[in-house]
């Protein structure tokens, strides 16, 4: 018990210094952010896939996110909230690259998948798009977790909580930290 005491701790800050440390309200897409921006951080990929010139990249696709890089117009809050997460952070040495991607778009090209606003029938194509890929995928859909998605944000009793898919997470030869298992309100495929 100490230790998922400690443990929690150690995430709570970590997302406190995310949200807070730029100054950004704590709303629920800054919130959200701030968790697929821990998820990244508590997550290790295959040594190789994450070259050493290349950017890390965090992809949003889902509402109102259109191809292309950057905020813009058309960006979701949670890209935006992700944007003002990483500004000026790296990940593993690395710039942290936020892009916007189409469901027809170079998934596999993504090191973290965020999905959100998408349909069931949508949700099923990207995920077989990126299967096996090293790519850490995140949703706030339903059931994303049971489904094949490796980490699932919802809001229960007023608090943000999270679903993990092991077996999903060691298909794409992602290893997810003990940190987040223990933290996690559900672990599919082990624990």
């Amino acid at each position: 018990m100490h230790r998922k005491r400690c443990a929690a701790s150690v995430f709570a800050a970590l997302l406190l210094c995310a949200s807070i440390g730029h100054g950004q309200d704590v709303t629920e897409p800054s919130l959200k952010a701030a968790f697929i921006y821990n998820f990244a951080k508590f997550t290790e990929w295959p040594q190789g896939t994450l070259p050493a010139t290349a950017p890390f990249n965090a992809c949003v696709l889902g509402v109102n996110a259109s191809a292309g890089t950057g905020a813009s117009a058309s960006a979701s809050p949670i890209q935006v909230a992700l944007e003002r997460t990483v500004k000026g952070r790296q990940f593993a040495g690395r710039q942290i690259s936020v892009v916007q991607m189409r469901i027809d778009g170079q998934l596999r090209s993504c090191h973290l998948l965020y999905l959100s606003g998408v349909t069931l029938a949508q949700l099923a194509a990207v995920l077989e798009a990126v299967r096996g890929a090293p790519v850490l995928t995140v949703s706030d859909v339903d059931d994303f977790a049971r489904r094949g998605g490796i980490a699932q944000m919802f809001v229960e009793d007023g608090k943000m909580r999270f679903e993990l898919n092991l077996e999903a997470a060691k298909r794409s030869g992602l290893e997810l930290s003990s940190k987040l298992l223990v933290l996690a309100a559900e672990v599919y495929g082990g624990r």
